[in-house]
């Protein structure tokens, strides 16, 4: 169903708060203890907010602020998951029992996301709450508007750059109207800009009070102008509790110490390079760049990478800031130009002569370019914190007490000595972040390109942080950093390369605009859009017939000829089943070239084992050739003509009907005309989004390797890997996705609403009446000539 193009509504992003009322927060000597450790991340925890207030919660990376936030979500774990101890409450009752009363955005925004469309993510919530469609249809816009976020509602959620992906999120959360806000670093992965967007919009969605806000982030500046009160963590326990200025004031020096942005204590700065940049090792020319799988996002850059020099790739989320550092690490080709590294980078032994390091060896790419991914998962191949510091160094041929010499120091410098033994998937996202950038540095490569470096430090790591980098850039080598922590860039002297926003029409802009997008995945062919000048509102062409038949109508009209054609075997039955099915093609409307391109498989696999039955087939009537175990008979022949046609009728109908895949719309129409559970059916819907994101993930892990120095193993030893750490994040991941929809009111005892209708429709009928006539057809000609043969007696 369209939601209407309403632009930035009226009334702006207060239009969101909460009608039900703010919700208060409570704990009492409450303590968790996650499985698996001795000591509790939250020990004894005695805190109280009251209905509207708003508080800053912080304290340094591990003190358990994440941990406190899902607590009060009731997302935290069952009790195999962890120990709990003492009392938490939302209004007075358990977090379990307050569903919907509390909205919470993850620390990691691709874990929270749902569904593959924007519209259908951010209605997920209000869905599972029951919230009548006519409001959430006015609903998903707003939250949109309030987030700042130009996005087509029908927008693929998994091909979006970080920054959009945090702000989806948050419009999710908006568009449940919560009691209580909870954001977990909600600004961390945003350009400037966006960040002062997201902290306007919360301060207007917060201002009259009717909605309760505790926010996690490490800087205090971007918040404190927002709330009320600040409560600090240290170690699982509260250390400080009180109003913005009297707790900076009586312990701004204490907390800087530990860690906290505290407003007018910057971290110290690394001393400026004391000499000019060098000979130049690497250097675009003409580049353009796109994502995998994706559209150009960049064109036309020259850049020369000097040693001693440090470039800050910035600009607006989506600017292609990422792929740009891909490119240049030699992990992506280029989309037109070149890159080419300079003689001394070449040089390094063993000496390379192909000066494009997209064509070098992994182990060549280890020695020169050290590389951080965004997502520090992705890098970690190793069992343990220590041995992940090692793999470089060992991919080189270093001795074990070489390794050492470099992991030993490493430890200490980033903090992570305490963590040693640990898994790296254990780590909280900062400790994940500074070991990233450990691993990058442990084979002293002449270039680092690194993607968010500081993201999630406190300011005590952030500095440590600063200064490693600032002592590879002293030393000679050369640094590329996306980054939006202006910071960091002043900290480094950085040179910095504003990337330019790519040209893109949007259809929800603040001044309002044509929306032309089919919202929430309506697939009817009506879209509500603005009337043109003449006040009429512009024609659009009907959406083709696969587009307007309702899914189950789909699976019956492919499903009842497919029965008929599995338990019969001849050749005329499935010849006059294809030929109705080819005849009734084109009214489908599915374009010749997609159809072609999907039909690739079945088009193989016909022939192929008609081919296979023909040579190997029962022996039958007059045989035509014979040699060893191949015979061609009358039998095989027949056999193969039937299962050719069989395939061919079974599978271009099948794939016709389903050749533009729409797995939310499938659920939708599974859950409503069919009557499955919603919770089995959006489950398995969320699951295929996983399943993509998986796909990404092993493109980024193959990626990670080569960067790595492991790109070179055998064929068979890279695959066990590739699946172990695909494994370890498709099970980290589902963890996430089912903490993200429980914290969306997933799973609660309301009737649930769907802002999609899958009306059945006459056309519907009239498609799976044609599935039965094309049946009956086929068996009636069959049996009138004589040729009818069911597999079964």
């Amino acid at each position: 169903m369209p939601i209407p193009d309403t632009g930035r509504p009226p009334g702006g992003d207060a239009a969101l708060a909460s009608r039900a009322g703010a919700a208060s927060l409570a704990a009492e000597a409450w303590s968790w203890t996650p499985a698996g450790r001795a000591a509790p991340v939250l020990d004894g925890l005695d805190l109280a907010i009251e209905p509207g207030e708003r508080v800053l919660l912080l304290g340094a990376s591990g003190s358990g602020k994440s941990t406190l936030l899902q607590a009060f979500a009731g997302v935290l774990g069952a009790d195999d998951e962890g120990t709990r101890a003492g009392t938490l409450t939302v209004d007075g009752r358990d977090p379990a029992d307050a569903r919907g009363r509390v909205g919470l955005l993850l620390q990691d925004p691709d874990a929270q996301l749902v569904l593959a469309r924007a519209g259908d993510d951010i209605a997920f919530g209000p869905e599972n709450l029951g919230v009548p469609v006519e409001e959430i249809r006015r609903r998903v816009p707003l939250a949109l508007a309030a987030v700042g976020l130009d996005l087509p509602l029908d927008a693929d959620t998994t091909r979006l750059s970080g920054g959009q992906k945090q702000r989806l999120a948050l419009a999710g959360v908006l568009a449940l109207r919560p009691g209580a806000l909870l954001l977990d670093e909600p600004t961390a992965q945003l350009d400037p800009a966006g960040v002062r967007e997201v902290a306007a919009a919360v301060a207007e969605l917060v201002a009259d009070r009717s909605m309760t806000l505790l926010v996690v982030e490490h800087r205090v500046d971007v918040w404190a102008p927002l709330v009320d009160r600040v409560i600090v963590l240290e170690e699982g326990r509260v250390v400080a509790d009180g109003p913005v200025a009297d707790v900076m004031r009586a312990q701004g020096e204490r907390l800087a110490a530990r860690g906290v942005w505290v407003p007018g204590r910057a971290p110290e700065h690394p001393s400026p390079a004391s000499r000019e940049p060098g000979e130049t090792l690497l250097r675009a020319r003409g580049v353009a760049v796109r994502p995998r799988g994706g559209e150009v996002v960049q064109s036309g850059l020259d850049l020369e990478v000097r040693a001693g020099e440090v470039i800050a790739l910035t600009g607006v989320n989506g600017a292609g800031k990422t792929t740009l550092a891909l490119t240049l690490a030699g992990l992506l080709e280029p989309a037109a130009g070149e890159v080419v590294a300079g003689d001394a980078l070449r040089g390094i032994v063993p000496p390379v002569d192909e000066p494009s390091p997209a064509a070098w060896s992994s182990r060549a790419l280890v020695a020169r370019l050290g590389v951080v991914f965004q997502n520090p998962e992705h890098q970690f191949i190793a069992a343990t914190v220590r041995e992940e510091l090692g793999v470089g160094p060992r991919a080189l041929g270093r001795s074990e007490g070489e390794v050492a010499a470099i992991v030993e120091p490493l430890l200490d410098r980033l903090r992570l000595r305490a963590l040693a033994g640990s898994s790296p998937f254990t780590l909280s996202g900062g400790e994940q972040r500074r070991l990233s950038v450990a691993t990058a540095l442990a084979t002293a490569p002449p270039v680092l390109v690194l993607d968010e470096p500081s993201f999630g430090q406190d300011s005590r790591t952030w500095a440590e942080l600063a200064a490693l980098l600032a002592a590879h850039r002293d030393a000679g080598g050369a640094i590329v950093m996306a980054t939006h922590d202006r910071e960091l860039v002043a900290a480094l002297t950085a040179r910095e390369v504003v990337l330019p926003a790519p040209a893109a029409a949007s259809p929800i802009t603040a001044t309002g605009g044509v929306h032309r997008s089919v919202v929430a995945g309506e697939s009817t062919g009506s879209r509500n859009e603005r009337p043109t000048d003449d006040g009429e509102a512009p024609r659009r062409p009907r959406a083709p017939l696969v587009e307007r038949l309702n899914p189950v109508a789909a699976i019956a009209a492919t499903l009842l000829p497919a029965l008929m054609l599995i338990v019969t075997l001849d050749v005329v039955s499935a010849g006059v089943a294809l030929a109705l099915q080819l005849a009734l093609l084109p009214l489908l409307g599915v374009a010749p070239r997609l159809l072609l391109l999907r039909l690739a498989p079945v088009l193989i696999a016909a022939p192929l084992t008609a081919l296979t039955l023909l040579l190997y087939g029962e022996e039958g009537g007059r045989v035509y050739a014979e040699l060893l175990l191949v015979r061609i008979s009358d039998n095989s022949i027949e056999l193969a003509a039937a299962t050719f046609l069989r395939v061919l009728a079974i599978g271009i109908p099948a794939i016709a009907l389903f050749a533009r895949p729409d797995a939310t719309r499938l659920g939708d129409a599974l859950s409503q005309n069919l009557r499955l559970p919603a919770r089995f059916v959006l489950g398995a819907v969320a699951a295929l989004r996983l399943i993509t994101l998986l796909r990404d993930d092993a493109r980024m892990l193959e990626r990670a390797r080569r960067a790595r120095g492991v790109g070179d193993r055998g064929a068979i030893r890279r695959a066990a890997g590739l699946v172990l750490s695909l494994l370890v994040l498709a099970i980290r991941r589902g963890s996430s996705l089912a903490i993200a929809m429980e914290a969306r009111g997933f799973g609660a005892r309301i009737r649930r609403t769907w802002l999609r209708a899958s009306p059945w429709r006459g056309v519907d009928s009239a498609a799976v009446l044609v599935g039965v006539l094309v049946s009956v057809a086929a068996l009636v000609a069959a049996l009138q000539t004589g040729e009818f043969n069911a597999i079964v007696d």
